[in-house]
């Protein structure tokens, strides 16, 4: 039965295998979809799922989970959801995008709850906070009470009817950008202690008068609203809470209660879930969580007593179980989460009768994603797990939020050829141009921008840049220019900054030593820019470069790239290293490595090199993590800057 079809609402799966959600913390810190995100969902469609939930992602701007939350608040995000759903879709599964709203887990100084916090759980809660932080090492303790203990204090207010009505509202939004974007169908997140588990909770809602009917109204409203913003036959899913293991919290009897109304609503699947954040720490409830198709049961009698069909889940480990449900008509449908990441292979295993690697229940991957450290198996194979970390890292910076900055005229002119061709043409990019304008220089500047905002307006249209922005600021400031700049990017948050060269202004090559964690540049007007030379000294910190370059100038084919190791150990060492980082990166291109004998400075050794073969751009990263403190490239860098003439030179830290 596992791979016969099966229809939702207008939408035929062709087979019964959904790949439920599971949180990742893979987008963007501004909630726009990564493409390490796309690659993640892309992955699970390719694997022969039937369906892909794409998960949480949040209705309004004060909804957001985590730092790296999926974000469809805004119509800014549907170029990138969109993107999105084409890469599910085009690898074999109808996509589905899961909507929620984190109520008072949302990261916001003002959350958004049903009821103020009341004392009489106050136990329970401390139990349950303590379970929690037994569940981090201990030097993570300490910031995660802290932070508990400020969502505690904020939770003293309860939303007011404005409140609900702008949910609602955002909602009803969130579904008709998803539809918009290509999803084939929605999900409302109502698990997991969220918003609208929340409001069905007697737990975390009691309302005046208490009862059954008043903690349903918000949620079915919200689904009344979703109906209205999408077209006629969409489909409509909704992530049910069976179980939440609290005092007076939701259980099986009022679950069903609800998915009854639900189904008179017109809801076309529930995937159901049990536990939330404030019992799935607890043991016993960590030990009910870790058996194996441990909501085979409760499913079945959900199932049992209404018509919409549902999704089983709850550590679906082996294709055997998963027949077993079916064959007892638990659900039509199997639901697929931890194990399915676990083992992506695992619909190709179950087609051909073949073992698949289990999830043991370790609770690593849920760790990382509470501590913003992004979804990962303790199973998956040493570079996979690099892989994520990498990536991770990358995230974390948002390299892709760039400034560059025309302090005069020359800049201005340098700048016209160098933007076009450094700017990466990929989606989500935002770039802004910052004229930093003295009192002496003030009268200058204002000619200088009129003609670059002509000029990189016509540059930007011409790329057709998509979920991107082009802005221009402009800025009086006093001297020092390089405290005035590390202010500004400090303010944007920006992750990538670009001067111009100038040797007459000794602040432009200040600036770049004042930045951490950032990709800086000093453009110059050498005419073979597009000769590049990469040194790499095979550290980790290798790596962020190597995968930032991946989304930039190994893209352009303008570009002609030579990458250059100089050896510190054997050269059989260095290459197998080089080898590891080219399947860390997953590159379907080969790329040479060329190995420079040592025997005498790094630097001097480099900058030979630069003059020997003419490269008129040179990357490298600022800091290494070499064993030989003559290749942390903190020093090498500052060497082969002063070195060089009128090259480009972008540091990446």
């Amino acid at each position: 039965m596992i791979f016969t079809p099966y229809q939702i609402g207008s939408r035929t799966l062709k087979n019964r295998l959904v790949a439920v959600p599971v949180f990742t913390g893979y987008a963007l810190p501004n909630g726009q979809v990564s493409e390490f995100l796309i690659e993640h969902y892309s992955s699970l469609a390719a694997g022969g799922v039937a369906m892909v939930v794409v998960a949480n992602a949040a209705v309004s701007a004060d909804g957001v989970s985590s730092r790296h939350n999926l974000r469809a608040d805004s119509d800014e995000f549907i170029p990138g959801l969109a993107r999105l759903a084409k890469a599910i879709r085009r690898n074999g599964a109808l996509a589905s995008l899961q909507l929620n709203h984190a109520g008072r887990f949302a990261r916001t100084d003002r959350p958004l709850l049903p009821t103020a916090l009341e004392s009489s759980h106050l136990a329970f809660n401390i139990a349950s906070l303590k379970e929690f932080m037994n569940f981090f090492p201990l030097e993570r303790r300490f910031g995660l009470t802290q932070g508990f203990l400020q969502h505690l204090i904020a939770w003293n207010r309860p939303m007011t009817e404005q409140d609900k009505q702008r949910v609602i509202g955002d909602f009803g939004e969130a579904a008709s950008r998803a539809c918009e974007a290509g999803f084939d169908m929605v999900e409302l997140h109502g698990a997991t202690g969220y918003l609208l588990a929340q409001f069905l909770s007697a737990f975390t809602h009691k309302p005046e008068p208490a009862g059954f009917n008043q903690r349903t109204a918000f949620p079915l409203q919200v689904i009344r609203e979703v109906r209205k913003r999408v077209p006629d036959g969409f489909p409509i899913g909704f992530r049910i809470l069976l179980r939440e293991w609290v005092p007076g919290g939701i259980d099986l009897p009022e679950a069903i209660a609800f998915a009854k109304l639900l189904e008179r609503e017109g809801v076309n699947y529930l995937s159901p879930s049990a536990g939330t954040y404030n019992s799935m720490f607890l043991p016993e409830v960590r030990k009910r969580m870790s058996r194996p198709g441990y909501l085979v049961d409760d499913t079945a009698a959900l199932t049992a007593e209404v018509s919409t069909p549902a999704i089983v889940s709850g550590r679906i480990l082996t294709p055997s179980i998963a027949r077993r449900a079916l064959q007892r008509r638990a659900a039509p449908l199997i639901g697929l989460g931890r194990v399915l990441r676990t083992d992506p292979e695992w619909v190709r295993k179950a087609r051909e009768g073949k073992k698949v690697t289990v999830c043991v229940n370790c609770n690593g991957c849920l760790k990382r994603v509470v501590l913003d450290r992004g979804f990962h198996c303790e199973r998956w194979p040493t570079w996979v797990r690099e892989r994520v970390d990498l990536e991770q890292r990358l995230l974390t910076r948002d390299m892709f939020r760039g400034l560059w900055v025309v302090a005069n005229g020359e800049d201005g002119r340098l700048f016209k050829g160098a933007m076009a061709r450094m700017i990466p043409a990929r989606h989500g990019i935002s770039t802004s141009i910052l004229f930093l304008a003295t009192e002496e220089k003030g009268a200058a500047i204002d000619e200088t921008r009129d003609e670059v905002v002509r000029w990189s307006d016509r540059m930007w249209r011409g790329r057709g840049f998509k979920g991107g922005a082009l802005n221009h600021l402009t800025r009086r400031v006093d001297p020092p220019l390089d405290d005035a700049l590390c202010r500004e990017v400090d303010k944007g948050g920006y992750g990538a900054v670009m001067v111009g060269r100038n040797p007459t202004e000794p602040w432009r090559e200040r600036f770049l030593y004042k930045q951490k964690g950032k990709v800086v540049g000093l453009v110059g007007q050498d005419p073979r820019w597009s000769e590049v030379l990469i040194p790499v000294d095979l550290s980790v910190s290798t790596l962020l470069v190597l995968r930032l370059l991946s989304h930039s100038l190994l893209r352009n084919p303008d570009f002609h790239t030579d990458f250059v190791h100089v050896l510190q150990g054997s050269a059989a060492d260095a290459m197998r290293r080089w080898e590891d980082f080219v399947k860390i990166l997953g590159w379907d291109k080969h790329f040479e490595l060329r190995l420079l004998p040592s025997g005498r400075d790094v630097a001097e050794i480099l900058l030979h090199e630069i003059r020997a073969r003419r490269y008129g751009t040179i990357v490298m990263g600022k800091r290494g993590l070499s064993r030989i403190k003559r290749m942390l490239l903190g020093s090498v860098s500052a060497a082969v800057l002063h070195g060089l003439t009128d090259q480009t030179l972008v540091l990446i830290d």
